[in-house]
């Protein structure tokens, strides 16, 4: 009796492990080859008592889509956002969809979001944690850099001035 629930726990352990070398390489594929976008940040409060140094990022295209004319019971808990980027990957809301869809161009990419309460779409990652004593650093932050793979999963890689140099 007790072999097998170790072999049962073994056998668990591998899989919960294999799931998550999935996911981690799944990851550094999208950074690895997905595509650069720049998105504009809203400001926030970068400090968290309980978390150590973070940002909470608000990008400015999660207003836009709250503003938008959409109805609220159209839109479903995930969908795509299609923005459009301009030579230097800034990107910009285009649409809004529910399935993948096809894009026009090759300055368009969709991008996975994740509608949490009715209206409040959320794309990209949403904090971003950095060293202690960081912070002022960090406030100097206006894009968050996202890695976008052709299926619209992001990766956040970092954040950028206005300038658009990565901060490090």
């Amino acid at each position: 009796m007790k072999n097998k629930r170790n072999i049962v726990l073994v056998i668990t352990l591998v899989l919960f492990a294999g799931f998550f070398l999935r996911a981690v390489l799944q990851k550094e594929k999208i950074i690895q080859e997905g595509a650069l976008v720049l998105l504009p940040l809203a400001p926030v409060d970068p400090r968290s008592l309980m978390q150590g140094d973070y940002m909470q990022l608000n990008y400015a295209i999660n207003n836009e889509l709250r503003e938008t004319n959409l109805n609220r019971d159209e839109i479903r808990k995930r969908g795509y956002v299609i923005l459009t980027l301009d030579e230097q990957h800034r990107g910009a809301f285009k649409a809004i969809y529910s399935d993948l869809p096809q894009l026009e161009g090759e300055n368009e990419i969709a991008v996975k979001y994740f509608n949490w309460d009715g209206f409040d779409l959320a794309v990209g990652a949403e904090s971003y944690f950095f060293q202690e004593g960081k912070d002022t650093l960090y406030e100097q932050a206006k894009f968050g850099g996202l890695k976008v793979d052709a299926k619209g999963n992001s990766v956040l890689i970092g954040l950028y001035k206005e300038n658009l140099e990565r901060i490090e």
